[in-house]
């Protein structure tokens, strides 16, 4: 039987609450299109009916995703589906369904059910976002969600980050993806299970309660209302103190942003931090960029306060290793400290770069300044500098760290030698010969920064040349 759908000056207030909100907070973009998520639950179902009737205000597309996390029995994940698939034909709305076992994946990884659900989950809604060229995801978190989860990470010892819960727009929490929105994040729950009734639907019975969050459910059902006598608008004070820490972690952030631009040598299997750069970090930051670096790595691994912490203790000693999440770990070195998957092998080539010619390259922990000249060669030359002769050059120069087999002939020397055998002699320690940057062109090595400059690259007249220069980046004081 197709659904009926009605309003009330209620349904039209919190419309217009939700719109303001939006508005106030930039929880959503004007011309946007977004993935909703719908359960069928209250929450969600009520989030799908007040973006319809405010989608025209704020030019929203709107695309609905729902995803069975096979926790229920078959005939109750069928009544779901069917739900919302009523709903979406009433409002005519394009629906996109997934399904995926997270008991499976939390034996299989070791997570608890809640988080192997909520990460199959994303991971189809991301999925779909990029099919439907979305750049949000919006979900049906509420009021009471949001004060339960700053709770949850109290309880938990978190860090600031783990208190800026459920902000009304936030990045995606598993790497790259669309942002995710939260535009009914300041109603009750009370106020959707409403808001449907008076809209003349009846949600289902919402599927997140069959999770076994044994914590959560103690929070909900047993700490908030204790907390409710000493303050009836607890949940209202907890959202403010997020909204605090939400701000404080944005200007954190951008810092942290700004520096793993300038510190991290990364690729998907590893990210690497010149030791003596990072430790010279506020631990504010040192604990962003580790959290950054983690998500490069493990996509969805998320290292704890008490992991960051420990990572940072380690600092003091020469060497050390930290395990991490998500099959992780932390290895620190006397020169680097490197972020990797424990006995993984690389998915990818080393880091590479155009050396741009004239300008500076930034390679990891290095920056390299590089111009045209013409002349003789100056009577004295940095171990950090090469003067490469042009005519030598085939094809783009190139920075990398170093390949398995790379060779070179040394200025001065008779055969060849390996990169390594190279880096060996000069003892620069192993955990740092990846970070040695290797001047390439088309035919290979032209000069290992720092070590051996090749036979074929020397200026043997005057002429045009490239000067190269090579510096570290090094950071003193705390910020």
């Amino acid at each position: 039987m197709p659904l009926k759908l009605s309003s009330s000056p209620f349904t039209r207030r919190i419309d217009k609450r939700v719109a303001e909100f939006v508005g106030r907070r930039d929880c959503l973009e004007s011309g946007e299109t977004v993935v909703v998520a719908v359960s069928g639950g209250p929450d969600s179902t009520a989030l799908l009916l007040i973006l319809s009737r405010i989608a025209r205000e704020l030019r929203l597309k709107i695309r609905v995703g729902h995803f069975d996390h096979q926790l229920r029995g078959r005939s109750e994940a069928d009544g779901d589906r069917r739900f919302v698939a009523s709903l979406c034909k009433a409002l005519r709305l394009r629906l996109a369904t997934g399904q995926g076992n997270a008991a499976t994946r939390a034996k299989r990884q070791k997570e608890s059910v809640e988080d192997a659900a909520r990460k199959i989950r994303y991971r189809f809604l991301g999925c779909e976002a990029r099919e439907a060229e979305a750049s949000a995801v919006v979900t049906g978190h509420t009021l009471d969600d949001r004060a339960e989860t700053v709770l949850l990470h109290v309880l938990r010892g978190s860090g600031l980050s783990g208190l800026a819960a459920m902000a009304p727009r936030s990045p995606w929490p598993f790497g790259s993806g669309p942002v995710i929105a939260r535009p009914v994040v300041e109603l009750l729950h009370e106020e959707t299970v409403r808001y449907c009734r008076e809209s003349g639907v009846e949600p289902r019975l919402d599927p997140t309660n069959e999770l076994p969050i044994a914590m959560r459910n103690r929070v909900r059902n047993e700490l908030m209302p204790s907390l409710r006598e000493f303050n009836p608008r607890v949940a209202e004070a907890l959202a403010r103190l997020a909204d605090s820490a939400v701000t404080d972690e944005d200007f954190i952030d951008r810092v942290a942003k700004r520096d793993w631009s300038a510190l991290a040598s990364a690729t998907r299997e590893r990210v690497i931090f010149p030791r003596e750069a990072f430790a010279g970090f506020h631990p504010a930051i040192q604990a962003r960029l580790l959290m950054r670096a983690a998500e490069c790595v493990g996509g969805d691994a998320s290292p704890a306060a008490s992991h960051l912490s420990s990572i940072v203790a380690a600092l003091d000693k020469q060497t050390s290793r930290v395990s991490l999440p998500g099959g992780l770990v932390c290895s620190i070195g006397r020169q680097r400290i490197t972020i990797s998957r424990a006995g993984g092998k690389a998915r990818e080539g080393p880091i590479e770069a155009t050396l741009a010619v004239p300008g500076k390259t930034t390679w990891g922990a290095w920056t390299l300044t590089a111009r045209e000249e013409k002349g003789a060669l100056p009577k004295r030359i940095g171990k950090l500098e090469a003067y490469i002769a042009e005519a030598a050059v085939r094809g783009q120069l190139r920075v990398r760290s170093r390949r398995p087999g790379d060779r070179l002939r040394p200025l001065g020397m008779r055969g060849e030698k390996k990169v390594q055998d190279i880096l060996i002699d000069a003892k620069v320690p192993v955990e740092e010969r990846d970070e040695v940057p290797i001047i390439c062109d088309g035919e290979g090595v032209l000069w290992v920064v720092g070590q051996r400059l090749a036979e074929r690259a020397a200026v043997r007249r005057e002429g045009t040349m490239v000067h190269v220069s090579a510096r570290r980046t090094r950071r003193a004081g705390k910020r």
